[in-house]
């Protein structure tokens, strides 16, 4: 397992308070890995992990004045930590240690499937409408990946996805506010993302990177709508060699039926006994014997209902349970959390 953040520091379970958070006995080390948070404690040399699969949420809190993480997990256990400034001093917590460890865990939880292109500390506008974008920011960290633009907010436990197909109109804001990157999406909410640059503590906004990320989420809505476009191309010549195949006979090989739709077996054969029942088929051994009465329903069926990534059978880690689940479906059929927030 690769090392991406260690430091001494204290750590608490459930609800803490002053004395607990910063007594002795809370006192060790914090490692994360690339596959989890690890709590190794001095006095009595207990180690405490957590996969970061099993992390739901975490946000930077000031407690009884020093900046702590509380985090939840997917269990709905609450736990709280900070990194010390000065070794075994566990008065002199590290604001900046603080902010490292959280993007450390940020990058953790974001970088499941696909590899992140672009990260920066940033702040979100969201909006109800257009108008609304002159409202308060919330400062956190932007992600970029091929699939999702995601921003994960310092001070609250939430997480916001959006989904690169999902945005209909992309555009740059140069005015006097700005710069920023504004985004609408289908169901016509409005975003607006700013990049930041620290500097002797505070934070200002930086022109470079916000005219990157715009170019950056162009480049990802365009690739990501040409292979939509792709793959629609794709299902339609599926759905049409299976459609010759009823044309010249009404009774064919299930096996044919599988390669030409190019479906996981295990899937086609779920699938298949439902097209039966619903279509009023017939299954003869090796054979699907067509009812012609509802072979156009069918065929429409295949053409509007779920979209080739499910039929092929492609799988997704939920980013909770890590159970695999249907490609781009809402919630989890397992632990019931929302995979993705646009």
């Amino acid at each position: 397992m690769v090392v991406l953040f260690e430091s001494y520091g204290n750590f608490t379970s459930g609800q803490t308070s002053y004395k607990a958070l910063i007594s002795r006995k809370s006192r060790g080390t914090i490692t994360l890995t690339d596959k989890e948070f690890r709590f190794k404690s001095e006095k009595d040399n207990i180690l405490f992990h957590l996969r970061t699969n099993d992390i739901e949420n975490f946000s930077v809190k000031n407690r009884f004045k020093l900046p702590t993480i509380e985090l939840v997990s997917v269990q709905g256990m609450s736990y709280t930590f900070y990194p010390h400034k000065k070794e075994r001093s566990s008065l002199t917590t590290s604001k900046k240690a603080t902010e490292d460890l959280f993007r450390e865990l940020t990058r953790s939880t974001f970088k499941k499937e696909n590899p992140i292109l672009f990260e920066t500390i940033g702040s979100l506008k969201n909006c109800a409408t257009e108008e609304d974008l002159a409202s308060e920011a919330l400062p956190g960290v932007i992600f970029l990946n091929e699939d999702y633009l995601s921003f994960k907010p310092f001070n609250e436990k939430s997480i916001a996805q959006i989904s690169v197909l999902n945005i209909i109109n992309i555009s740059s804001d140069k005015s006097k506010s700005g710069p920023a990157v504004n985004i609408q999406t289908k169901e016509g909410k409005f975003y607006s993302f700013i990049t930041l640059k620290k500097h002797i503590g505070r934070y200002s906004k930086e022109k470079a990177k916000t005219e990157r990320l715009f170019e950056l989420v162009n480049q990802a809505k365009i690739y990501k709508s040409s292979e939509q476009t792709r793959l629609e191309k794709e299902e339609k010549e599926k759905i049409n060699r299976v459609k010759s195949m009823m044309e010249v006979s009404s009774k064919v090989r299930l096996d044919m039926i599988r390669t030409a739709l190019d479906m996981d077996k295990k899937l086609f054969t779920e699938k298949v006994f439902q097209w039966a029942k619903q279509f009023n088929f017939l299954i003869d051994g090796d054979y699907l014997v067509i009812n012609q009465d509802t072979a156009t329903d069918f065929l429409n069926d295949l053409s509007t209902g779920p979209s080739i990534l499910s039929r092929r059978g492609l799988k997704m880690k939920c980013r909770f349970c890590e159970k695999l689940i249907e490609y781009g479906v809402k919630i989890c059929p397992f632990c019931g959390k929302e995979t993705v927030n646009s």
